[in-house]
């Protein structure tokens, strides 16, 4: 065996020798092609600089994006902030923690307000604010302009009583006082985010070190291209015969993420190029790197993606950016380069080998000196934190699009205002959870149900009587296990709830609440047809006023009711009231055998609150378009 080896060793070898001279010729003509396009791209950019050559990507709706400096336009949902209306009491202690929490600055009486000011008014400052000398059984007031630059004044009185609320410039008396609404949910398209906008100003100087360091060294110098970050990124590729290092100024990324589509051709690079030059000539370098800070990808968290340094600050290190330090920033633009290998809570070690090298390239740029350096360096990574399990009011959300689709306001609103009142969505969602947990421990057909699992459903839903606005919309139990929306969309027997429209016809055709009715097992023949209605305990109770009948629920009385003043009649008055879903004209129907959607029945409960005045329900305050 090893004689055959040996006598064949030189046509191994001859073998050997032929195909490394083919996979130099290979190599050889690779590294031209990647030569010719490095020069055809440094050619075209050339052309576009020198003669302002005005290429077709150059659109309309580019340079509406770079005169709005808007380059990722969202939509942002917000619930209402804390707010105080009439008759309502009043925590001195909880208001001034409320405007605490919202970074409100207390001023003294005779200071003027600022956005974000509040301060507390004597009696006879009340007066002269409000231009009202009559003000009477007032004690204090208070009066702030929140940060969208809206002034609200509240009165209370001695009882710590909201006596009055104002709002305007000039003040005059509203409905409501608010400080600031709070962002609640972002969507860029369909895609859920979290992010917080902030100002160049806002972000620690380590964190915009530390980005340019790692990403674009040359950033300050360059006009948007940097020609010899091309070249050093295409020899090292070429030299490790893989896609190494990238060439992209911070200016080409924010282009290619937010003009461009994601493919990689030499026209897509071509334009990303041009466009980056073209934005550098609009924008300053403040304007660039504010923009990339904010719009930047830095992970993913359930649904939502999380952009920019502000959102990953909460998301990572639970602060606000502006608290972060030199170790935090490291790893931030560390995440950058990709947030899911450098995540801290994944991949620890490939995160605390990126904040090196971000350190090292701060330390080689004098940004940094070694005693930072060491001590950074040496700084633990932070610790995950808990998810919270309570759902944000995702039903609640949805009815909120379909109302703007309905306004067909989807696509051109940018800031949507809704009523929702956080905590008590939050106490809704509780108390929904917690009663059907009890009702699921005792009840045994439900024991069984949630064996064979069939869980129990409800819903809550919550409106101001005086607007319509709809401060609670709880679903179901769960949005993640169904997005079926029942307070919207799931139509059941309305039963007994439909009573009261059956008496109060019978009041407008003449009745009083002392109106007697003989509450007895009677017959209704209709359509050929007998029914008989029962009440819930089967027990009839003789001569009886409307009023008790109503107060007891009782079925027969109720039945007797409708049949004296006629279907018809009752029909008709709940449409006025707000029932849009068709309603028999059946005896049963007067018992509520009619199936109805829970939006409804709150839009007719409501009117009857407002003494039969009709609005319907809403979940938007105030909408803001781009424009």
């Amino acid at each position: 065996v090893s004689f055959i080896i040996l006598c064949c060793m030189p046509l191994i070898c001859l073998q050997l020798k032929t195909i490394c001279q083919s996979l130099t010729t290979v190599l050889r003509i690779y590294l031209l092609f990647k030569w010719l396009r490095l020069n055809l791209i440094l050619s075209c950019l050339l052309a576009s600089q020198c003669f302002a050559f005005d290429w077709p990507f150059s659109t309309e709706e580019f340079q509406k994006k770079l005169s709005s400096q808007d380059l990722t336009p969202s939509t942002r949902y917000y619930a209402r902030g804390p707010t105080f209306l009439t008759d309502q009491k009043w925590s001195e202690d909880a208001f001034q923690r409320q405007l605490q929490a919202q970074s409100y600055r207390i001023r003294q009486s005779d200071q003027i307000l600022l956005p974000g000011d509040a301060k507390k008014l004597t009696l006879e400052s009340c007066r002269e604010a409000t231009h009202n000398t009559e003000l009477t059984d007032v004690s204090v007031c208070w009066t702030w302009q929140n940060h969208q630059n809206e002034i609200y004044l509240v009165a209370i009185n001695p009882q710590s009583i909201v006596h009055s609320t104002w709002a305007g410039e000039p003040l005059k008396p509203y409905w409501k006082a608010s400080l600031d609404p709070i962002l609640v949910a972002q969507y860029r398209g369909q895609q859920p985010v979290m992010q917080n906008e902030l100002k160049i100003s806002d972000f620690p100087v380590h964190c915009l070190n530390a980005t340019m360091a790692i990403e674009d060294s040359d950033f300050l110098e360059h006009s948007g291209v940097s020609y010899m970050g091309l070249t050093r990124s295409l020899f090292k590729n070429v030299i490790q015969m893989r896609y190494a290092q990238g060439g992209s100024t911070i200016t080409q990324q924010v282009v290619k993420n937010y003009f461009l589509t994601p493919e990689k051709t030499i026209k897509r690079k071509l334009k990303e190029l041009y466009l980056a030059i073209k934005l550098e000539s609009e924008w300053s370098k403040d304007q660039i790197l504010e923009t990339y800070l904010n719009i930047i990808y830095m992970g993913q968290t359930g649904a939502f993606q999380v952009h920019g340094f502000g959102a990953a600050a909460q998301y990572y290190f639970n602060k606000p950016v502006q608290k972060l330090n030199l170790a935090e920033c490291a790893l931030s633009a560390a995440i950058i380069n990709n947030a899911v290998i450098n995540n801290p809570w994944k991949n620890s070690n490939k995160a605390m080998q990126r904040r090196h090298l971000v350190l090292t390239k701060m330390k080689e740029l004098k940004l940094i000196n070694e005693l930072e350096f060491d001590i950074a360096d040496k700084e633990p990574l932070p610790l995950q934190k808990a998810l919270k399990a309570s759902e944000t009011a995702p039903y609640f959300f949805e009815a909120v699009r379909q109302q703007l689709t309905d306004l067909k306001l989807m696509n051109s609103a940018t800031s949507i205002y809704t009523s929702l009142d956080l905590d008590a969505q939050q106490a809704a969602q509780s108390s929904l959870q917690k009663n059907i947990t009890e009702l699921e421990k005792n009840k045994k057909n439900l024991i069984k149900n949630k064996e064979k699992g069939l869980r129990l459903e409800g819903l809550v839903l919550l409106t101001e009587n005086q607007t319509g606005l709809v401060n609670v919309l709880v679903g179901g139990q769960s949005f993640k296990q169904t997005q079926f929306n029942r307070a919207l969309n799931g139509r059941r027997q309305v039963g007994s709830l439909i009573k009261p429209f059956v008496y109060l016809a019978a009041l407008e055709e003449g009745s009083d609440p002392l109106t007697e009715i003989v509450d007895e097992k009677f017959v209704w023949e209709y359509d050929k047809k007998k029914w008989s209605p029962d009440n819930y305990d089967r027990k009839f109770h003789g001569t009886i006023p409307l009023y008790y009948a109503l107060k007891e629920s009782l079925n027969a009385s109720a039945a007797k009711t409708a049949q004296k003043v006629g279907l018809d009649k009752i029909i008709d008055l709940t449409y006025q009231a707000g029932f849009t879903s068709t309603v028999d004209a059946t005896p049963a129907s007067s018992l509520g055998a009619s199936v109805h959607y829970p939006i409804e029945v709150l839009d007719a409960y409501r009117s009857l609150s407002n003494f039969g005045r009709f609005t319907h329900s809403s979940f938007i305050e105030k909408i803001e378009g781009r424009d």
